[in-house]
């Protein structure tokens, strides 16, 4: 689904990662086609 999905790094493998945030955004797949094709 669309939107936009908030999240911590689960990995510890350097200094401070339990702090790092992610953000993650999800969009309908024919707009992703249209930046993949845009950007070739």
């Amino acid at each position: 689904r669309p939107g936009l999905f908030y999240g911590q790094c689960s990995e510890i493998c350097g200094a401070n990662h339990s702090f790092m945030p992610i953000v993650i955004e999800s969009i309908p797949v024919n707009y992703f086609i249209k930046w993949i094709t845009n950007s070739m």
